[in-house]
C-alpha cells in the first residue's frame, strides 16, 4: 500500500466521522509517520502485547470548559507500519485495520477512555 492510498484511507474515514458528529474534527491535527518513535509504552498505557497504531494527544471534548477557546489543536498520528503489519498479522484488509484506528483515536478526543474506544470498535466490527 502506498502512502498516497493510506492517507486516502484515512481522509475518507474523517469524512465518514465528521458526517456523523459535525465539528468533532475542528482544530484537530492528523498526522501521518512510519513508525512510533520513542514514545515510552508507560505513557500511553499500553497492555503488553499492545501495538501503538495511533495516538491521541490533546484535551478530550467531555473534558473541556467553554472558556477553552484558544487551545492549541489537538493531536491524531497513525502509524503507518504498525497498522499494516497488525492488518497483516490479522489476515484483515488494510483499510479497515485504518479505518479502525482513526475511530479509536476520534473516540479519545471525544471523550472515551481506552475500555470505552476498544468496546465501541468491537459494536462497530459487529461482536
Amino acid at each position: 500500500m502506498t502512502l498516497e492510498e493510506f492517507e486516502s484511507i484515512i481522509n475518507a474515514t474523517l469524512d465518514e466521522i465528521e458526517e456523523a458528529f459535525p465539528g468533532c474534527l475542528e482544530n484537530v491535527a492528523v498526522c501521518v509517520e512510519e513508525r512510533c518513535g520513542r514514545i515510552p509504552k508507560q505513557a500511553v498505557k499500553l497492555r503488553h502485547g499492545d501495538t501503538l497504531m495511533g495516538l491521541y494527544q490533546g484535551v478530550p471534548r467531555t473534558e473541556r470548559s467553554y472558556n477553552e477557546i484558544w487551545m492549541m489543536p489537538d493531536k491524531i498520528t497513525l502509524f503507518v507500519q504498525p497498522i499494516l503489519a497488525e492488518a497483516k498479522c490479522l489476515g484483515r484488509p488494510a483499510a479497515e485495520v485504518i479505518r479502525e484506528v482513526v475511530w479509536h483515536e476520534v473516540g479519545h478526543l471525544l471523550g472515551l477512555d481506552e475500555k470505552r474506544a476498544r468496546a465501541a470498535e468491537q459494536r462497530r466490527r459487529g461482536f
